[in-house]
C-alpha cells in the first residue's frame, strides 16, 4: 500500500512539475500580452493573456520555447515637424523685409496594439520583444506626423483660412490612411495641438515676382545677345572685345 501511495505521490508532483513549466498564463500581467516562441513551431498564433488558460507543451523541453511580453497599454508621444515652403529663402529676396516662410506643428499621437496585432508584428519579424515595439510605436508616430504636416500645408494652400487645430483626429487619420499603412497599430488619438503656417498670400506673391524677375532677367539677356551678333555681323572685327562678355552671358 505504501508503495502505491509513494508512486501516486510521485506521479502527482511529476503531473504538478509538467503542469507548472508548461503554464504560461501566470506570467502576464495585468495589460500585458504574451507570445510564445518556440524552435520546434515557431511563434505560437495564440496570445497569452491574463485571465484566460494557457499551456503550452513546447515549454516542457529545455531551452526549446522563450515567453516575449508585450504591453497593450496606449503609447502617447509629442511630435514635431518643422521646415520651410520650397525656396523660401530664395523667393523671400522679393521683398525688402525678406518674410519668414517657415512653418511649424506640434502634434500629439496615442498608439497601441491588440493582441491580434502583436502576434502579427512578432511572426512578421516587426518587432521581438517589448524594447522594439516601443521604438515601432514611436516611429510610426514620426512618420504619421511627417505625413500630417504635407497634409495639413496642402489643406492650407487651397484656403487662407484654414486652421490646422480644427482638423479632427478621425479626418486627420482617415486622410492619411493610417489604418491602411499601419494595420497593426491602433491610433486612438492623432491631433495638432499647435501650428504656425506661413502667410501663403505672400508666400505666392514673392514667388511670383522671383520668377517675373527672372524671366525679365533672361528676356534683357537674349536681346543683349543678338544685339551683340548683329553687331558682330556689321563689324567683324570687334570679335575679340566681345568674346569675353560673350562666353559669360553678361
Amino acid at each position: 500500500m505504501k508503495k502505491v501511495i509513494a508512486i501516486f505521490f510521485i506521479l502527482l508532483v511529476s503531473a504538478g512539475v509538467v503542469f507548472y513549466f508548461g503554464w504560461t498564463q501566470f506570467k502576464i500581467g495585468a495589460g500585458e500580452c504574451g507570445v510564445l516562441i518556440s524552435k520546434t513551431s515557431g511563434v505560437n498564433s495564440e496570445p497569452i493573456l491574463q485571465g484566460k488558460f494557457s499551456w503550452h507543451w513546447e515549454s516542457l523541453l529545455p531551452t526549446n520555447a522563450v515567453l516575449r511580453v508585450f504591453s497593450l497599454k496606449p503609447h502617447t508621444v509629442t511630435k514635431t515637424v518643422s521646415g520651410s515652403l520650397p525656396s523660401a529663402d530664395v523667393y523671400s529676396t522679393a521683398f525688402q523685409s525678406a518674410p519668414d516662410f517657415s512653418y511649424r506643428f506640434d502634434f500629439i499621437c496615442t498608439a497601441r496594439v491588440t493582441p491580434e496585432n502583436i502576434i502579427a508584428l512578432v511572426s512578421g519579424g516587426i518587432v521581438t520583444d517589448a524594447e522594439s515595439l516601443d521604438a515601432y510605436l514611436d516611429s510610426s508616430c514620426t512618420a504619421l506626423a511627417g505625413k500630417a504636416a504635407s497634409y495639413i500645408l496642402m489643406k492650407s494652400s487651397d484656403s487662407t483660412d484654414f486652421q490646422p487645430e480644427t482638423v479632427t483626429s478621425e479626418e486627420l487619420l482617415e486622410g492619411l490612411r493610417a489604418s491602411i499603412d499601419y494595420p497593426n497599430i491602433v491610433f486612438d488619438n492623432f491631433a495638432v495641438l499647435s501650428s504656425k503656417l506661413p502667410d501663403r498670400t505672400l508666400y505666392n506673391s514673392a514667388r511670383d515676382a522671383y520668377i517675373e524677375a527672372q524671366h525679365i532677367r533672361q528676356v534683357r539677356t537674349e536681346a543683349r545677345n543678338r544685339d551683340v551678333s548683329e553687331l558682330l555681323k556689321t563689324y567683324p572685327e570687334l570679335q575679340g572685345s566681345f568674346s569675353g562678355s560673350a562666353a559669360s552671358g553678361r
